[in-house]
């Protein structure tokens, strides 16, 4: 396990409502749809954040504790990182589902799909913060199942980070529990011409 692991639970989560209405297939411009839709976007933002437990841990590797996967070449230290809008959204999910309460469920799927957008980019500013204060360039951010890192390395991801304390498991097909969770690495390297992340001169 890393030697620097950091938990982070307090996150500041706005939710934009045009956002999760995108994700709804809906592309209108906001002021553009009708009130009851509104209402209904409205009312399924008060139930997430009442249900909303968003968590995040990552930690910080060294070259040398990875399993020396190609996509780590040349990279100084790693961050891998779990984050999560936790369980009860969810479950809150499903059981709209169930209930054939179609409408809500969706909207409050896409939501909970933006909350948890919103900690993965709050955890991925941390990381940037802590590869800088290193004096090393972080790379993007890069998940397990695009760009050459297959979706079987969630399992060394899961390794390495104690992600259950933040309620996050592995299923024996590399999905994660809650679903509304998602995993993550940085790398840091020793020089800036090395990563494609874009920094002001």
């Amino acid at each position: 396990m890393p030697t620097e692991i950091k938990t982070v639970r307090n996150f500041p989560l706005t939710i934009d409502l045009a956002k999760a209405l995108h994700r709804l297939g809906d592309k209108r411009p906001f002021r553009m749809i009708d009130d009851s839709l509104k209402k209904s976007l409205a009312e399924g933002k008060e139930k997430l954040f009442s249900l909303l437990r968003p968590a995040a841990i990552y930690g910080i590797l060294d070259y040398e504790e990875t399993n020396r996967h190609p996509i780590f070449d040349r990279a100084r230290k790693v961050a891998l990182a779990v984050c999560t809008a936790g369980p009860e959204v969810e479950k809150e999910i499903g059981r709209l589902f169930q209930n054939d309460d179609i409408l809500k469920g969706l909207i409050l799927d896409a939501l909970a799909s933006e909350a948890v957008k919103e900690v993965v980019w709050e955890t991925e500013r941390l990381i940037v913060e802590r590869a800088l204060a290193l004096g090393l360039w972080p790379s993007k951010r890069f998940s397990p199942g695009y760009r050459g890192w297959d979706l079987k390395e969630q399992r060394f991801v899961f390794e390495k980070i104690p992600a259950g304390e933040i309620g996050v498991s592995l299923t024996e097909s590399f999905m994660m529990v809650p679903r509304k969770s998602l995993s993550l690495r940085i790398n840091f390297y020793p020089d800036r011409g090395l990563t494609t992340r874009w920094f002001p001169d």
